[in-house]
């Protein structure tokens, strides 16, 4: 009997480790090609909703209202991203000059507090001091070459992938306006083609991505909304160059798990206060204090129940979505993990 059940276990281990992998490694060679259709497919569900009340309102077929709406909103999410592409260049190209200047001074100041200690040790080998000297300014010269090879590389990658960008928008806005025009025959389609037990699991899928996935995005992105406006608001008191920008950024930190606004903020007012703007640097720190109360208070009530995953584990799917599909595998796979876990325990609740 034990014998059986363990043959039994590296069956199921062989099963699920094959069905792993083909997924694994359809996702990481057809990813970019079935991304603009998938990204098409979404805004199609997402407008139907607003299609069925504009037809019970305004009497207009429900096709053509969603097919309009997918395509309005595809052109919004262009006007946006370009809008805000130009302006991030811009506001990276300032504060990468800026960062550069400053790690200078910082480095100074350090160099200034190590002297101060010098003198009151007044012990320190001579041979030591030089080398610290030298190790400081390498430190610097490579953080700031790094800096800006970074920035320049980024900046050339971003030209190179605009035409393929360019023609991803349009095919998915293309094949959402097709999806939408034709949602329910397709559901029919699909319906027919995968049979009806199969059509009823991703139903329940859909239903539970719908009703958890989409739900947990929508109150993270409302917190990521509050941090971003109180960083915004503490940055401008503060009176710190491209505030918006810099907010936007430590705000999209935040929302990453284990990382936090303190990743960039304590380290920043801690520096602040080496090199001797004391004001900026208790500020800071201050600044971090208020938003981490408003967190604690906030998500509690905004996010709900809690996923019930692991952070280490929703880390990990971050990670490898990043490495298997890009930026967009950050959101995807972490997505993926929540659905498969409410999925199989619904299923073990209902045997």
């Amino acid at each position: 009997m034990e014998r059986q059940a363990r043959n039994e276990f590296l069956i199921n281990i062989l099963y699920y480790g094959f069905w792993a992998s083909v997924i694994f490694f359809s996702v990481k060679f057809t990813f970019s090609y079935l991304l603009p259709f998938v990204i098409g497919a979404l805004a199609a569900f997402i407008m139907q909703k607003p299609a069925v009340f504009i037809e019970s309102k305004l009497h207009i077929k429900r096709s053509m209202c969603a097919a309009v709406l997918t395509v309005l909103f595809f052109a919004v999410l262009f006007a946006l991203l370009v809008f805000g592409g130009i302006k991030a260049v811009t506001a990276l190209g300032g504060l990468t000059a800026d960062l550069t200047g400053y790690l200078g001074k910082l480095a100074g100041s350090i160099s200034e507090l190590k002297g101060r200690l010098e003198i009151m040790l007044n012990n320190v080998p001579e041979g030591l001091t030089e080398a610290a000297d030298s190790l400081y300014g390498n430190a610097v010269n490579k953080a700031a070459s790094m800096l800006t090879g970074a920035v320049s590389s980024a900046a050339g990658k971003t030209v190179k992938a605009a035409p393929e960008f360019l023609i991803s928008i349009i095919i998915s806005a293309v094949s959402g306006c097709y999806i939408a025009a034709d949602y329910e025959g397709l559901k029919g389609f699909l319906r027919g083609v995968i049979g009806k037990r199969v059509y009823g699991n991703l139903h329940k899928i859909k239903e539970i991505a719908v009703n958890n996935v989409f739900k947990l995005i929508k109150g993270y992105a409302l917190l990521m909304l509050i941090t971003f406006l109180e960083l915004t608001a503490g940055l401008m008191l503060l009176k710190i160059k491209y505030a918006p920008f810099i907010a936007l950024l430590i705000s999209v930190i935040d929302i990453l798990p284990v990382l936090g606004t303190g990743t960039v903020v304590i380290p920043w007012g801690f520096a602040e206060l080496i090199t001797g703007n004391a004001a900026r640097g208790i500020g800071l720190l201050v600044m971090y204090a208020v938003i981490t109360l408003v967190r604690n208070f906030a998500e509690p009530k905004i996010i709900g129940d809690k996923i019930g995953i692991n952070p280490l584990f929703t880390l990990l799917a971050m990670f490898i979505g990043l490495k298997t599909a890009g930026i967009a595998g950050v959101l995807l796979f972490p997505t993926a993990l929540i659905v498969t876990v409410k999925y199989y325990k619904n299923e073990m609740n209902e045997e």
